[in-house]
Parts: C-alpha cells; sequence; structure tokens
C-alpha cells in the first residue's frame, strides 16, 4: 500500500523539488519498505513454525504421558481418546484394535449412539485404514454421520480424521476421531494424529505382549505345579517298586523251596498225564458218538418239522375246496337236494371241520415243542377275560341242558397280569372237556386267589370223573383216560397237552383232582406278579433248526429251483413259527357247536386280539349296538346312548357284532369300518344281507370316510371321526327316528302311466305309503311338502330330464332329498354313470331282471323285514339273491395254482352270475390283466405261487399305470396280523384267510367289486 502510495506522491510532489532525486528517493524507500516487509513477514512465519512444532511436540508429549506404564488395552484405548479429545478438540472418537480379519472396538467417546462392535477388514473407513495402513481426513461429512452425544443431546461431526497404529509395518489398531467445527489447521492435526500413532501402536503392542506373557505366566505356573505333582507321584511310585523288590526277593525264595517240591510232584503228575490221557482218547470217543447222536437227533427233529409242515400243506389244500363244496352242498342255493342229501353235506363238513381242528392242534404242539409259542405278559381286566368265555359256552350249556356259571371271589383282584389269550385258550380248552364229559348237572368255572401271589381258575363239572392212575396219562400228547378202540367220547387227547405246556409258559400249573363218578375239578393256578426275567429265558430255547426252516421272509427267487415242494415247505413251516393260518374253527377237543365263537377265534384273530364285549340287560327297542374296537370312544358313545335312554351293547370285533345284532335285534347300530378281524364295510354288507338283521338302521362312525359304499350297501348315514358328543347324539336320534317309523314313504317319479301304476302295484305293502307322479314340478311341489323314505325316479320326464331334478335336489334350499333309486329303460354311459353316482345310491336298467332288483333295493332303504312283505315280494327277493346284483356279469381274475381250489372258487363265483378267467401264477396273471386292457373288474390273488409270487404280481400290477387300479384281494395260508399287513404294503384291497370262508370271501367281493 505504502509502494502505491508513493506513486501519486511522486505526480504531485511541489515544483521546484529535483525530480532525479524525488525518484531515487521514493526507490530506495520502496526497497527498504519491502525488505522491512520480508523481514517481518520471515518472523511471522517463523514464529508460527514454531509454535507449531511447540503444538506437536506438547500433543505427543501428553499423549506419551497417558499411554506411559503399565496400561491394558482397555485403558490405552480410553487414555488416547481422552487425550486427543482434550488436546485436539475433537468432539468424539472410536478406538479399534485389529485381529486376524476384522478390528474390535476397544473404546469409545462421546458417541450420541453404539458404534459396531467389530467391523471386517476393508468395512468402513476404520477397516480400510486396518487394510490399507494409510491416514483418512474426511470433512465436510453429510448429516447422516454418527452423532456426537451430551446430556442434553446430539450433534453431527463436520470432519473425521482415521489414522491406523502401525508397529514394524504391521497395523495393530485404528483410532477414528470426529470434529463438530473443521480445525483451522486440518493438516497439524494429520500431523499430530500420524506422530502419536506410532507411539501408541508401540504401547498397544507392549500391552498386549504382557497380557500374552501373563497368560504364559500363569501356564508355566501350572505345568511347574502339575511337575512338582508328578515328581512326588514318582517318588512314591519307587518307593512302591523298592518295596515290591523286596516282596519279589523273598518270593523268590520260596519258589526255589517250592521247586524243590515241584520236581518230587512232578513225577507224581506224569503219572497222572498218562492216566488222563487215556480217559482223554475214551472222552473223545464218547464225544465222537454223542455228536453223531445229537446229529441224527436233530435230523429227525428236522424230518419231524418236514413231515407236520408238508402234512399241514398237504391237507389244508384238498380241505380248502372239501369245506367250499361242502358249504355249498350244504346250502342247497337251487333246492335240488333233498332233506336226507344236504343233512350228507353237513356231516362231510363238520368231518372237515373235526379235520383240521385236528391239524391245528398237532400243530400247536409242534410249536411248543421247537419253542415258537411266545408269550405277551400285560394287565388283563378280569371281565374282558372271562366274558367271551361265557358268550362261548352258554349256547354249549343251553344245547346240552347243563347249567353254567361263572364265580368270581371278592378277594381276586380286577387286574392280573398275564397272557390273556394263552389262558383264554386253556380255560375253552378246559370247559370244552368238562362239556363232553358231562351229561347232567352243571360245570363250573371259580376263580378265586391261591396263597398271597396266585390266582387260581378253577373248571367244575359233575362228569363221569377221571381214575387217580389216568389223571397224569390225560396230560400226555395223544393220551386220554380210555384210549381204547371202543371208547365213548371221541378226541385226539392234545388239548391237555398243549394247555399243560401254555401254563409252564405262564409259568404256572394245571392239577386234577377227580374220581369216578363224582366228576373232576381241573385247576389253573397263575402268579398275579410273573418273573419277566424267567418268561425271556423260556421263550430263549428256540430250535435253531425250526427257526431256519420257519423263516416266512425267505425270497421265493434266491431258492435252489430244483428244490421240489419249497412252496409247500415254506407256507407249512410259517405255520410252525406262529404264523399258522387260522379256520375261525375251535382247535379244542370240543363238540361242534352252533353256538357263535368269539371275535379272537376269527381269521387273522386267533392269536393277536382278545375279545372286549359289554353287553346289558336289553330293554325291547330301546338297545343300540355299538361296534367299535376303540374302547375310550367305544365308552364315550356309549355314555351319550345311555343320555338318550338306550341300553348300550358294545363290541369290538366284527364277528361278535354279527352275532349279537343276530341275538339283540337291536333298535340300531353304529358301526367302525376298522375293526381288527375284518373291514366294517364287509360287516354292514353282511348286516343287509341276512333277513334278520337287514332291517335295523346302521349308521357308520369311522376316522376313514368311505361315505358314498357306505350309503349304497344300505347305511343311514356316516359321520367321520373325531366325532363331537352332539353328533354321535345327533346320529343316535336319526338312528331312532328311522327305526320309529311304522309307515314308510315311497315316492315315484315315473311319466307312463302304466309302468307308474305297475309300479305302485309290485312295491305295494304293508306300512309302506306309495306316490306316484309323473313330471318333475309334481315331485318338487311334493319334495317342498314332506320328507320321503326313498324315491324311485326314471331318467326320462316331460318336463326335463332326471339329472335335472337331482341336481335342484342337491342345492338344498326347501326341498327334501331322500335315497334314490334310478330305474331307467336307457342304456348308461360310463360318463353318465359316474355323474349320476353323484346323487344316486342304486342305478337299476329296466329289463327281465329288473322288478326283483328293484324290490330287493327299496326294501334295503326302508329297512323293511322281509317276513312282514308280501308274498309276490318275498318271492321275487329271493329271485334278487339268486343272483348277485353286484357279481352278475362282472368277470373275476383268479390267480391260483391249485386246481381244487380253483375249481371250488369257480363253483362258488359262477351261480351268482360272475364271469371267472383262471391265471396259474402272478405272470400269468399280469399278461391277463395287460391283455384284457380294463376288462376285468375283480382279482383273487394267491400269495404262494410258481414263477411268481402273489406279493410280486400284486407290486408289479400297482406300477402298472393301465392295470394299476383294479381291486386286489389277497388269499393266503398265513393269518397272522404282520401277513395282513404284508399284503396290503404290496398292493392288496383287502386280505382272506384259508381256508376261505364262502360268505365272506363273497361279501369282499361285493365290498370291492367297482361301481
Amino acid at each position: 500500500v505504502c509502494t502505491i502510495l508513493m506513486v501519486p506522491g511522486y505526480i504531485v510532489s511541489p515544483a521546484g523539488v529535483y525530480t532525479e532525486i524525488a525518484y531515487a528517493n521514493r526507490i530506495v524507500g520502496s526497497v527498504v519498505l519491502w525488505l522491512v516487509a520480508a523481514i517481518g513477514t520471515r518472523f511471522v512465519l517463523t514464529r508460527q513454525e514454531v509454535e507449531r512444532l511447540n503444538w506437536l511436540e506438547r500433543g505427543r508429549a501428553m499423549i506419551a504421558t497417558r499411554i506411559g506404564g503399565v496400561q491394558g488395552p482397555t485403558d490405552i484405548a480410553r487414555n488416547v481418546l481422552a487425550g486427543f479429545v482434550e488436546y485436539s478438540g475433537c468432539a468424539a472418537g472410536v478406538f479399534y484394535l485389529r485381529q486376524e480379519n476384522e478390528v474390535v472396538r476397544l473404546g469409545a467417546t462421546a458417541l450420541a449412539g453404539d458404534p459396531p462392535q467389530q467391523l471386517p477388514l476393508g468395512s468402513t473407513l476404520a477397516g480400510q485404514a486396518a487394510l490399507e495402513g494409510k491416514t483418512r481426513v474426511l470433512g465436510p461429512l453429510a448429516d447422516s454421520y454418527f452423532g456426537v452425544g451430551s446430556a442434553l443431546g446430539s450433534m453431527k461431526p463436520r470432519s473425521v480424521v482415521v489414522t491406523p497404529t502401525v508397529v514394524d509395518g504391521n497395523v495393530n489398531g485404528v483410532i477414528e476421531l470426529a470434529y463438530l467445527q473443521e480445525p483451522r489447521d486440518l493438516a497439524l492435526v494429520r500431523e499430530l494424529v500420524e506422530s502419536c500413532a506410532g507411539k501408541i501402536g508401540i504401547a498397544l503392542s507392549a500391552s498386549l505382549s504382557r497380557i500374552r506373557l501373563q497368560e504364559l505366566l500363569e501356564e508355566t505356573q501350572r505345568q511347574h505345579e502339575e511337575l512338582q505333582t508328578q515328581q512326588e507321584e514318582l517318588r512314591v511310585t519307587n518307593e512302591e517298586l523298592e518295596e515290591q523288590s523286596n516282596a519279589l526277593k523273598e518270593s523268590k525264595e520260596q519258589l526255589e523251596r517250592q521247586q524243590a517240591d515241584l520236581e518230587q510232584s512232578n513225577v507224581q503228575l506224569e503219572e497222572y498225564s498218562n492216566h488222563l490221557e487215556r480217559q482223554k482218547q475214551e472222552l473223545l470217543i464218547t464225544q465222537r458218538t454223542l455228536k453223531d447222536n445229537a446229529e441224527a437227533l436233530e435230523r429227525a427233529n428236522q424230518y419231524k418239522s418236514e413231515f407236520l409242515a408238508n402234512m399241514s400243506h398237504e391237507l389244508r389244500t384238498p380241505l380248502n375246496s372239501s369245506l367250499i363244496l361242502s358249504k355249498l352242498l350244504a346250502d342247497n342255493a337251487d333246492g335240488s337236494l333233498n332233506e336226507t342229501q344236504v343233512r350228507y353235506a353237513k356231516t362231510i363238513q363238520a368231518s372237515n371241520h373235526d379235520l383240521l381242528n385236528l391239524i391245528n392242534d398237532i400243530l400247536d404242539l409242534a410249536k411248543i415243542e421247537s419253542g415258537k409259542v411266545e408269550t405277551s405278559i400285560e394287565p388283563v381286566q378280569l371281565p374282558h377275560l372271562l366274558d367271551p368265555l361265557k358268550l362261548t359256552f352258554e349256547p354249549i350249556a343251553a344245547d346240552a341242558r347243563l347249567g353254567f356259571r361263572i364265580e368270581v371271589a371278592g378277594d381276586v383282584p380286577p387286574i392280573v397280569k398275564t397272557d390273556m389269550l394263552r389262558v383264554q385258550q386253556i380255560l375253552r380248552n378246559l370247559l370244552s372237556n368238562a362239556f363232553k364229559f358231562t351229561k347232567a348237572g352243571e360245570v363250573v368255572l371259580a376263580v378265586g386267589l391261591s396263597g398271597s401271589g396266585s390266582v387260581r381258575f378253577s373248571v367244575r363239572d359233575t362228569g363221569i370223573g377221571i381214575a387217580e392212575a389216568q389223571q397224569q396219562v390225560i396230560f400226555e400228547a395223544f393220551r386220554q383216560a380210555d384210549g381204547s378202540t371202543s371208547r365213548q367220547f371221541g378226541g385226539t387227547g392234545l388239548g391237555l397237552s398243549i394247555s399243560r405246556e401254555l401254563a409252564r409258559l405262564l409259568q404256572g400249573t394245571i392239577t386234577v383232582d377227580s374220581a369216578p363218578g363224582r366228576g373232576s375239578t381241573f385247576t389253573l393256578t397263575l402268579p398275579l406278579e410273573p418273573d419277566t426275567s424267567l418268561q425271556a429265558a423260556q421263550q430263549a430255547g428256540t430250535s435253531a433248526t425250526a427257526s431256519a426252516l420257519s423263516r416266512g421272509d425267505m425270497d421265493e427267487r434266491r431258492r435252489p429251483p430244483d428244490l421240489p415242494g419249497f412252496v409247500e415247505l415254506k407256507e407249512a413251516m410259517d405255520a410252525l413259527s406262529g404264523d399258522s393260518p387260522d379256520t375261525g374253527l375251535q382247535p379244542f377237543d370240543q363238540p361242534a357247536t352252533a353256538g357263535r365263537e368269539p371275535a379272537h377265534r376269527e381269521t387273522g384273530q386267533s392269536r393277536d386280539t382278545g375279545s372286549s364285549i359289554s353287553t346289558p340287560t336289553p330293554r325291547r327297542g330301546r338297545t343300540i349296538l355299538v361296534i367299535e374296537d376303540d374302547p375310550v370312544f367305544a365308552g364315550i358313545v356309549k355314555e351319550v346312548a345311555e343320555g338318550l335312554d338306550f341300553d348300550c351293547a358294545t363290541v369290538d370285533n366284527a364277528l361278535d357284532g354279527l352275532a349279537l345284532a343276530r341275538e339283540l335285534q337291536p333298535k340300531g347300530i353304529l358301526l367302525d369300518l376298522g375293526l381288527p378281524d375284518r373291514s366294517g364295510l364287509a360287516v354292514l354288507e353282511q348286516l343287509k344281507r341276512d333277513p334278520l338283521t337287514r332291517p335295523i338302521p346302521v349308521h357308520i362312525v369311522s376316522a376313514a370316510d368311505h361315505t358314498q359304499v357306505a350309503l349304497e350297501l344300505g347305511a343311514i348315514g356316516y359321520l367321520v371321526k373325531p366325532a363331537m358328543p352332539e353328533q354321535l347324539t345327533a346320529a343316535l336320534k336319526r338312528v331312532e327316528d328311522q327305526s320309529r317309523r311304522e309307515v314308510k314313504s315311497v315316492l315315484i317319479v315315473e311319466d307312463d302311466a302304466t309302468l307308474r301304476d305297475n309300479l305302485l302295484l309290485l312295491l305295494k305293502a304293508e306300512a309302506v305309503e306309495l306316490v306316484g307322479v309323473g313330471t318333475i314340478t309334481e315331485a318338487l311341489r311334493l319334495l317342498d311338502e314332506r320328507s320321503f323314505d326313498c324315491m324311485v325316479m326314471d331318467l326320462g320326464l316331460p318336463d326335463g330330464s332326471g339329472y335335472e331334478l337331482l341336481e335342484r335336489l342337491s342345492k338344498g334350499g326347501r326341498y327334501a332329498f331322500p335315497p334314490v333309486i334310478v330305474y331307467t329303460g336307457r342304456n348308461v354311459t360310463r360318463e353318465e354313470e359316474q355323474r349320476l353316482r353323484r346323487y344316486s345310491r342304486s342305478i337299476i336298467i329296466k329289463g327281465a331282471r329288473s322288478p326283483d332288483r328293484l324290490v330287493d333295493e327299496v326294501a334295503l332303504f326302508l329297512h323293511q323285514v322281509e317276513a312282514q312283505l308280501p308274498a309276490d315280494q318275498q318271492r321275487l327277493l329271493k329271485m334278487a339273491r339268486s343272483r348277485d346284483t353286484v357279481l352278475d356279469g362282472r368277470k373275476i381274475l383268479i390267480a391260483e395254482d391249485d386246481v381244487r381250489n380253483v375249481f371250488a372258487l369257480i363253483n362258488v363265483l359262477e351261480p351268482l352270475g360272475a364271469n371267472v378267467e383262471i391265471a396259474r401264477n402272478g405272470r400269468e396273471a399280469l399278461d391277463k390283466l395287460r391283455a384284457a386292457n380294463g376288462d376285468i373288474d375283480l382279482v383273487l390273488m394267491d400269495i404262494m405261487m410258481p414263477e411268481m409270487d402273489g406279493f410280486t404280481a400284486m407290486r408289479e400290477i400297482r406300477a402298472d399305470g393301465d392295470i394299476g387300479k383294479v381291486p386286489i384281494i389277497a388269499l393266503t395260508a398265513n393269518a397272522m396280523p404282520e401277513d395282513r399287513v404284508r399284503c396290503l404294503e404290496a398292493g392288496a384291497d383287502d386280505y382272506i384267510a384259508k381256508p376261505i370262508d364262502i360268505d365272506r370271501l363273497v361279501s369282499l367281493c361285493r365290498v370291492w367289486m367297482p361301481k
């Protein structure tokens, strides 16, 4: 400025001044002025540099002071951040320690939030500085940056300095400082931080090293203590070794003394050795002899087992066809036999049953001898044990005009631990013998305690008695008190032998007290608390030979191809191993009887399931029968029924359910489909086939949904589990309403007036109201005004089709929708039939046989008593049943290699209207199914067949998409639950055991025949 002002001063200088001198003065003045200015500027800059260096030195000294001494990493971080906040004026900071692949926060100060505890290398400024080892300075910053906090609030920083701490070229930490206002000399701050970073890194490294050294020192101390402990142990061990060394010296001296004695004994031992060698040779000879005898015995047992197995198969195979054909003759369906011939046929059938019982007894005895009978000890309620015996023998007692009662002492506990099935088998055998040898008087089953730990079952009779000399003989196999050819009573003599062995397996005994003329008392004594370890030991003694022969899961394809009779042997060995087919007959020495048997004698249940029956004293017209295998659910149904003032009888199996239905004639039946011995659908079908039980309303309660099939078979309703009490109440009320109606009503919808009048005459019966209309409009009007029990309708109507009427009824609203029978003269296609099946339970094509079918279907849905129908309708019903409506014209494939069984099955199915195809093995069955192209409706598949067995054939059928949906019923000689499971897993829809029950087979065919 001074230099510039000299220019106008030179110009306006007063006159008379010498210009050159003025010019020179001003130049000299300007030069001096600029020299003074340069010197001043240099002085100021030097002073600033000194102040900067002093500031840096003070900062370094302050930081060095704060990190001096022995400090931990956290203390160093806290002191460093506090020093920078105090000296550099930063508002907040954070200190990170570098580890393997991340930095970990050691400390932070004055931050409004919580900074990250860990950061991966390369992430954020701190992670990047740790990775690169370079200082970063940023500013100004955005408002989204981490805030600086105080008690009164928080502010956003404007600049950030991030620097790594380095030791020997390695980064071991990162310092990040935040400033609310950008420092006047940000580079100076950066220089301060960078100059301090090395000392901070050294201090941090030293602190970490001290920590590591401390850890190593502690580890060394621990190792030192362990070494001292080991040294002490070694010292003790040395002392023990010294003691042992002294003991060894003493032992050596003793051994030297003993050696002298042994030398004297060697001579004697040598003599003994020669003697033992001679005995050894003798023992070897004896051992070889015993081994030969054992092998001979094993071969004999094997031959015995093979004989029994072959005998079982060879006898059961012809018996199967004999039983079926004698049953057909005894039924005399076409009435071609006179009474004498029918009686002969029944005698043949009874003889076949007796022969089958003999086979079962021999196989039972063989299984006991081979150790194949197992027991299952579990808590058993005494009523569940005794009720089936009462139901079985009361009819026998009534037929023989003998008294029969069961007495239970008051001190007998309600629950005993035993195998219920085996105990029932023993008691049935004893009771059967008591009734067989008693002509007058009574038979009593008494239950009481025997001592403190046993329960006693005594069977007393007033029969002929047994002499004392014969009382042990009767327990031997094939032995009887009177074994002569002129004996009065028959039987094999196996029953008591089997019973005694079963009692032994149950850790009990059987004793007899008898005298000729005063009757006999057989007493079975069992422990209340059996020894489970003893039971396991008894069941462990299984014959290895029988085990090898009875292995039922042997692959058919692995057997030697030239081994004759392998299938028969395997099937019979399955019987010996506990998988023997059950016939549904009594395997005891007891006379045949017309009384029904409990469910555990049903096919497939004889050795697995007990029978549980609860039968109150029935009131006429107020009894409900519940056929349900779940005792808890059955109890719930019983409570609901008794709440509606019903007497409720419960049974847990199909066979007892059918028998009780005939015996009690209940007001209604609640039926489960998943029963242990057969399908509930088969039970429903049999109930509706029997004239005695056909009128009884049946309501289904089941976990499986087979509503359409059940309604077609005649059920009045279907309830899917789980069912609430209010649903059960509604079902029982529906049953009551159905049975209470004295007059049933039928609506006939037919446009042909003549045919309508004929139908009214055909279906006319007592207590049946018939109403006929000719149009859809009239039918809807009547269905709006009232409800009908059944509707018979044609498809062709003047004001629309029958489909339209059914669809309008299906939409609900004000119209009632009764069970529908389509009675039409037109041919119905498969698509039309499927459409009708959504609404109609029965479809009848008008023809020569249609009237009797119509009468049968209407009687089914009205639950009419056949005996109360007019004589003409009874005759039509008999004609309808002479050829089965379900099987008529249907094609059934029988896969069976035994020609006798094929002949018997043909004579059962062909009279019912079925067309039968035959296949000799599984391979041939597959070929016939594929060639038929869906024309076969049902397959009866035998399991044991040559070339390809039934299991393999069923699996291949199910794997073939073209034929995979055909229904299959398996025919097998084995009747254990695992066989049923194997059949179902292989693809069978159902299962029946040989010898085949004709009624059950036909029932299953009706159930599974495609609609």
